[in-house]
């Protein structure tokens, strides 16, 4: 249990170091640290990042790389401080499949819109920063492995399930290619969690993760993505997949009682039979989490104040932004809206992948404000 505490404090340092080396920037020497505790107890009691930075996964790697990110971009930081944050940024990176995508993506973009974002004196270096960490994004492939050659065709095939596309390509397909799945292509799961994890779904009564599924898997996944009809259904479902996604940020996400019975709970039973009766007496099991309902309705409240808030004064007040604002607005709404599109189209809409990205609503607006209030110190260097 202490090892599972020493990771929680690690996560939730680093994040809160982040977010202090960013805020640096943008507000004077004199109100950082005041300021920016104030910002760090609102950010951990109004939003779910406290949520996210608490639980044992790897979520909360996806803002600590952004974050890392854009201190690099943005930050005249030390020799040691910008090796660190390489370092941070290329682990953040490797710990989800996913990241590979958002972040490749990300720095396209930053590298095609460059010269609108950062003035003449940010933008020396722009290029070899991006290029650096681009680097490191495509290393992080070789980082992750056989986790990605394992599970990112099941976690398509899975999306590709929930969103009726697979039904559709079997149909028309089966009579002509013989495929493990036509045998239950009129019984296919309707989510993707169901698909992956459950043991009586067609996905382990065809083999589960051997190979054979796999290429099966990239065929299907290949042919719906090189087929004009099928690659209008893609684009049609993620649409949608994007919207939903990106309304879905509450907490508590996965995190409902799990009884004797559940698959959950027998796999604690099996590898860590120590922990099964505090596992069952626990207040997750027992009674819930009660409280999540009401904390929820105080974030919806908050992203949606702050969405609106942040819109009025990002356009009123856009000739008064500091050199340093307007890029790291661009640069964190275009990862929210890359987030949601990422994990929407290719896994699955799920409360989690929004709720680690979405409190960055409020801290952009919390940025925005300082910088109006004191925009001279939106231009400082940051010291390593």
């Amino acid at each position: 249990m202490d090892f599972h505490y020493g990771f929680h404090f690690f996560q939730s340092l680093i994040l809160s170091y982040l977010i202090f080396l960013l805020f640096k920037q943008v507000v004077s020497e004199r109100l950082f640290l005041k300021l920016g505790l104030t910002l760090i107890l609102f950010l951990s009691f109004f939003t779910g990042i406290s949520w996210t930075a608490g639980e044992l996964i790897a979520d909360v790697f996806t803002p600590v790389a952004l974050l890392a990110m854009t201190v690099l971009l943005l930050g005249d930081i030390g020799k040691r401080t910008r090796a660190f944050l390489y370092l941070v940024y290329f682990i953040s990176v490797s710990m989800h499949i996913s990241h590979i995508m958002l972040f490749g993506l990300l720095l396209l973009m930053i590298y095609l819109l460059k010269s609108h974002l950062f003035k003449a004196e940010l933008l020396k270096g722009i290029r070899l920063k991006v290029l650096m960490m681009f680097a490191l994004t495509i290393a992080a492939i070789f980082m992750m492995g056989s986790a990605i050659s394992k599970s990112k065709d099941v976690f398509m095939m899975g999306a590709m399930v929930e969103q009726g596309i697979t039904k559709k390509y079997l149909d028309e397909y089966c009579g002509i290619r013989q495929y493990k799945m036509c045998a239950y292509k009129d019984s296919l799961p309707k989510t993707l969690n169901a698909f992956v994890w459950d043991t009586n779904s067609v996905f382990y009564k065809t083999g589960g993760w051997s190979a054979e599924n796999r290429k099966e898997y990239n065929d299907i996944i290949f042919s719906t993505c090189t087929e004009p009809k099928y690659i209008k259904l893609h684009i049609e479902a993620s649409l949608p997949a994007t919207l939903q996604q990106l309304m879905s940020f509450h907490i508590g996400d996965g995190n409902g009682k799990f009884v004797k019975g559940t698959l959950l709970f027998e796999r604690i039973k099996k590898y860590v039979p120590g922990d099964v009766s505090i596992y069952t007496s626990s207040q997750q099991n027992e009674l819930g989490f009660i409280y999540i309902k009401v904390w929820n309705k105080v974030y919806d409240g908050i992203i949606l104040v702050s969405a609106i808030a942040l819109l009025f004064f990002a356009v009123r007040k856009r000739r008064k932004l500091g050199d340093r604002i307007k890029p790291i607005l661009c640069i964190f709404f275009i990862a929210i809206v890359g987030n949601a599109w990422d994990t929407g189209t290719f896994s699955c809409v799920a409360d989690r992948f929004g709720c680690k990205m979405i409190w960055l609503i409020p801290f952009m607006l919390v940025i925005l404000l300082c910088n109006i209030n004191s925009p001279t110190s939106a231009n400082k260097k940051v010291n390593g």
